[in-house]
């Protein structure tokens, strides 16, 4: 496994730790998670996890840092991509060690990670014993009116937030299909928005001047990978202190088959209207309020957003692995 790190993870320690576990009762594998998390430190001779669920009014955030303030030593959050964002911006420059157990539908970032969330009783094992790194978090705030007034308060992205119509696809995924065919279930919104005209937006990067620019998407990415192999990033590293910000820019229908072929093929060629930049800070004003997205989760209109990144913020447990370098 080749871990998207820019430097070598390393070793955990191997004394008995205070874990406490922030879990999505509604996940299918809910109860089954919560009994090997138990027997597992069992097993090592750690103390007791504490695990705490999350409602509709606290998703994780709130219980992750009342358990860092409480002396957990490793929080895990054991649910979707939205609990992990949650927990992770909890526990974020805390210095405490963050695991994932993942439970969604689609587990991006577990699944970048080299997380999989094939065997549960693994899994567990690994947010309890695996190698550590220190990865970057990012978050995205937002503004009601462009360039008036402070920002909102920050919201967590792991593996990539975007503007435009990619968000338009989350807003627009049938429910019912994403019970039934999971992550699927987004191709499905995708294929149905694939021809929707670009839009325009203005595009600030880092110091740079703003730049008005027609695209069917802007993202950005702190993670390279989406569900099926496919590389929206190629290269990127989850550790190196920038987002990838890529700006769709697709004024012709057929662009989307060499669009198609650069991500399955993880070709290091830009298709045809795809332009890549780094950043630590993107600021994005379309010109009506647009959704956004982030890790795949939708948000409502907004009319100006500002995705950066929180370099090595968190403490992560990873599998073993060969890292890039």
């Amino acid at each position: 496994m080749v871990l998207p790190l820019s430097s070598a993870p390393f070793a955990p320690p191997t004394r008995p730790m205070q874990v406490t576990a922030v879990l999505n009762p509604i996940k299918p594998q809910a109860g089954e998670a919560r009994s090997e998390l138990q027997a597992a430190c069992a097993e090592a001779d750690w103390p007791e996890p504490e695990i705490v669920e999350t409602t509709i009014d606290r998703p994780g955030g709130s219980q992750a840092q009342e358990a860092v303030a409480d002396g957990a030593e490793l929080v895990i959050a054991m649910g979707g991509d939205g609990t992990v964002r949650e927990v992770a911006q909890g526990v974020a420059g805390t210095g405490v060690q963050f695991g994932v157990v993942p439970l969604g539908t689609a587990n991006l970032f577990a699944r970048n990670m080299g997380i999989l969330p094939n065997r549960l009783g693994i899994v567990v094992r690994m947010a309890l014993h695996g190698m550590l790194a220190r990865v970057d978090l990012g978050l995205a705030a937002f503004r009601e009116f462009p360039g008036v007034g402070p920002w909102s308060g920050e919201l967590p992205f792991l593996v990539m937030a975007g503007i435009g119509q990619d968000a338009r696809t989350v807003v627009e995924t049938r429910d019912g299909l994403k019970g039934r065919l999971g992550w699927l279930a987004y191709l499905e919104s995708g294929a149905r928005h694939l021809f929707n005209d670009p839009i325009r937006m203005r595009i600030s990067v880092d110091d740079d001047p703003p730049e008005e620019v027609t695209a069917w998407t802007i993202l950005a990415g702190n993670c390279g990978r989406i569900p099926a192999g496919i590389e929206v990033f190629p290269g990127a590293i989850v550790d190196d202190g920038r987002l990838d910000v890529l700006q769709a820019r697709i004024d012709n229908p057929l662009r989307w088959l060499g669009v198609a072929a650069q991500g399955l093929l993880k070709l290091r060629n830009n298709a045809a209207g795809l332009h890549y930049h780094p950043a630590t800070q993107v600021v994005v004003v379309p010109e009506e309020p647009l959704p956004i997205q982030l890790d795949g989760d939708a948000y409502l209109p907004v009319s100006e957003v500002r995705f950066r990144v929180w370099h090595r913020a968190l403490l992560l447990r990873l599998p073993p692995g060969r890292p890039r370098s």
